[in-house]
């Protein structure tokens, strides 16, 4: 007698799961590695003399990469739905390789931005194709989980980046940070390319969304039942990466603002990053009991707490935790915003909305840098940063508090909701 539940498919084969786990876990690290690199080297690169940057010229190009992301996102999602997350993790992995090793080897800040738009290419593709292939390939009761120790790999990489600054930059040399990289990006793409399997989920409905009335994804997305939730999960993302983003690339200036060395400052960007992967892992198993919704605004509202305590000068034995905590609630909740997107939507448009949202999200992204670099120029006082900060945390648990009220109901309209036949869907939006 068969223990399957109805309506869902059984587990893939242990084998088939843990290598998807384990070349996701090595591919969001990679892109970890990149959202810290820049930070980590920040101030390398205000000091080095022969480019002469500002602070404003440098946070603009801290926003470049993300301006990569929002369309390697847009158009890549919609790749993802049509052509395989297989496919796209491959091809995402050349352009974050070639990027950073133009970074690398870059003559002028002009063709330093060049190499940092295409490692955003790159970058903001891989979300929409690994984020759906682990959810489709994961056990019902352990999606968040599995999502989260893939989403581990961000954590990993932003610690490794912090580390890699930390024992081989000196003085003004910022380049073997991105040659690392590049190296890096290169062996995972020979990985993924012999041991990455494709979803069987996605195998199974493709052909017959694009034949199927209305198969597109990207529209279905984009109108009724779903265009109210696609609208608050682009906010809560904006939120998001604007806390992920904003305080990876400026956490070593403000800390060495509030008259810390560069040594402390990158060991609070090392503890900032621990503290989203344990964290992370905490809330994700709690998302497997109660649902996403309470969790993610339980890290929003965290994540705003201990930003605007970090105004307050304190003790190492009181900041390092605290760092941590922060970590868990500014940098882990988009590991739970991934699953939740992905219960929400039907198979064949999950990488059309994870692009969507994860692609209009990157204007927090953008925003980040640039407002930190504008903001630190001004001469504020150290403390209004980090009050200035925690201002998205608060949006964010509003964006995620709001998603299935009774307005939003309304404004959603009576349509019927297109359900993934592989796995029970959150409540209706």
């Amino acid at each position: 007698m068969s223990t399957t539940r109805p309506g869902v498919s059984p587990a893939p084969p242990s084998s088939l799961l843990w290598k998807a786990v384990g070349i996701g876990l090595a591919v969001m690290t990679l892109e970890g590695y990149d959202l810290v690199a820049f930070g980590a080297t920040a101030p390398l690169l205000h000091r080095y003399r022969p480019w002469g940057l500002s602070l404003p010229a440098l946070g603009v190009l801290g926003s470049l990469t993300p301006v990569g992301m929002l369309f390697g996102a847009l158009l890549v999602g919609q790749l993802t739905d049509r052509y395989g997350r297989r496919r796209t993790a491959l091809v995402s992995l050349v352009a974050v390789s070639l990027g950073m090793f133009t970074c690398a080897f870059a003559p002028d800040p002009q063709v330093f931005g060049a190499g940092r738009i295409m490692v955003g290419l790159g970058v903001g593709a891989i979300y929409p194709a690994i984020t759906p292939l682990i959810f489709e390939l994961t056990p019902v009761t352990r999606k968040n989980l599995y999502s989260a120790i893939v989403q581990c790999g961000v954590t990993i990489g932003g610690s490794s980046a912090a580390m890699v600054a930390n024992v081989l930059l000196h003085g003004s040399d910022f380049r073997l940070e991105y040659l690392v990289g590049g190296g890096v990006g290169l062996l995972l793409w020979v990985m993924t390319h012999r041991w990455l399997p494709e979803s069987p989920a996605y195998r199974r409905t493709s052909a017959e969304a694009k034949r199927a009335p209305g198969g597109d994804g990207f529209r279905l997305v984009l109108r009724p039942p779903y265009v109210g939730t696609t609208t608050l999960f682009c906010g809560m993302v904006i939120c998001s990466f604007l806390l992920i983003f904003g305080m990876n690339t400026w956490l070593p200036q403000l800390m060495q603002a509030a008259r810390y060395p560069l040594g402390s400052s990158l060991t609070f960007l090392t503890l900032l990053n621990l503290g989203a992967t344990v964290g992370g892992l905490a809330m994700a198993i709690l998302a497997d009991r109660a649902g996403s919704k309470g969790p993610i605004i339980g890290c929003f509202v965290v994540a705003a707490g201990v930003i605007t305590g970090l105004s307050i000068k304190s003790p190492p034995a009181i900041l390092y935790p605290v760092v941590m905590i922060g970590g868990a609630g500014a940098l882990g909740v988009q590991g739970l915003i991934n699953v939740y997107i992905s219960r929400t939507y039907p198979v064949h448009a999950r990488g059309s909305a994870l692009g969507v949202t994860l692609g209009i999200g990157r204007i927090g992204a953008i925003a980040g840098p640039t407002l930190g670099g504008w903001i630190l120029a001004a001469g504020f006082a150290p403390q209004l940063n980090f009050v200035l900060f925690a201002i998205p945390a608060f949006l964010g648990a509003i964006f995620a508090f709001a998603i299935g009220s009774g307005r939003l109901r309304r404004f959603e309209g009576k349509a019927p909701v297109v359900r993934p036949v592989e796995e029970p869907a959150e409540p209706a939006p």
